[in-house]
């Protein structure tokens, strides 16, 4: 059975310090991160890969159900969640959330167990859709080669419908529901999820950087190392685009092509 990668974002020690330790005696689990906000959390997604995320909801700052959304804007990539909670009258909205259950404490570790099989089930059902469209792609390739990926994105802007060439965009950032555009001294914003917009514009040219960035690979001027192995791409009208730890190879590959 393939170990799934575990997160726990719960506020309250003892309830955190409970949930590690269960995770923790199962060997079909490898807990990434036990964090005690959803800021934590954010940051520790950008370095792993995470499966199931088993998240409080009232928390200081950013609330679980809150994140879950955040986390639903990275499609395939995002993790299962299950919500963990002392208040019944989220339930609804967990559920609107796609969430795989919804675990009310105090629990016992046969319910956690249940909770658990129905992420990994999703989990598994996610990875195999995933797989038969990599088939299906590899068993109609000359035909997808075919088709030229997007060179242009349109932009609305005061009334006027413009045309920007993927050679103009600097770096595209994920803004909640929306995607900014950086081109040289102009800021455009269009709407759409930004795992479309990127897979739109194709992989010859830009580079994922970041959880929620790509740049593009021609207008990076340097890379500057920063503390504890990150890395800040300078690009050429000197704004600086954080390099995350998970994409530093993949970025350091692509310059070296």
């Amino acid at each position: 059975m393939k170990p799934l990668n575990v997160l726990v974002v719960e506020d309250e020690e003892l309830a955190r310090e409970r949930l590690v330790r269960l995770i923790r005696e199962r060997s079909d689990l490898v807990l990434v991160g036990a964090c005690r906000n959803c800021d934590e959390a954010e940051h520790l997604l950008d370095e792993h890969g995470v499966d199931i995320a088993l998240l409080d909801i009232q928390m200081p700052g950013t609330n679980g159900m809150r994140f879950s959304e955040r986390l639903r804007e990275l499609g395939s990539a995002a993790p299962v969640v299950v919500f963990v909670t002392a208040h019944r009258r989220y339930a609804c909205d967990a559920f609107e959330q796609q969430a795989a259950d919804y675990l009310l404490k105090p629990f016992d570790r046969q319910r956690l167990e249940r909770a658990l099989a129905a992420a990994r089930a999703r989990v598994e059902a996610r990875d195999l859709r995933m797989a038969e469209r990599r088939i299906s792609v590899s068993e109609h390739q000359e035909v997808a080669e075919a088709k030229p990926t997007t060179g242009r994105v349109l932009v609305r802007d005061n009334g006027r419908i413009l045309i920007v060439r993927n050679e103009q965009i600097d770096w595209i950032e994920a803004d909640g529901r929306e995607c900014i555009l950086y081109c040289g001294s102009k800021v455009h914003r269009v709407g759409g999820p930004f795992a479309n917009l990127v897979a739109r514009l194709g992989g010859q040219r830009f580079v994922q950087v970041s959880r929620s960035s790509v740049v593009n690979i021609d207008s990076i001027a340097q890379l500057q190392e920063m503390f504890k192995g990150d890395l800040v791409a300078v690009m050429r009208g000197g704004h600086e685009v954080h390099v995350s730890r998970r994409f530093r190879s993949g970025v350091m590959d692509r310059l070296a092509s």
